[in-house]
């Protein structure tokens, strides 16, 4: 837990310091989908708080989306 708690820290610094932008976007989009994941399976409750964040990382990464379309990508064929 607390490996993920660092990289979810380390990631918000990056966003607040507005370096490795998309490395920190990329990098909390993995977090968050655990979050989610979590909170839709075992505890419904408590999933306000992640769908709040969630909406955040979709306004941030819009704003983004430039530099990281190219991760959806298709690897282009080998020859």
């Amino acid at each position: 837990m607390l490996f993920v708690d660092g990289v979810g820290l380390i990631a918000g610094v990056l966003l607040l310091v507005n370096r490795y932008v998309p490395l920190a976007l990329v990098t909390l989009a993995a977090v968050l989908a655990n979050i989610l994941t979590f909170h839709l399976t075992m505890a419904l409750g408590g999933i306000f708080p992640a769908l709040v964040l969630t909406g955040c990382w979709f306004v941030v990464a819009y704003g983004h989306r430039a530099t990281l379309l190219p991760l959806l990508a298709p690897r282009p064929p080998s020859i």
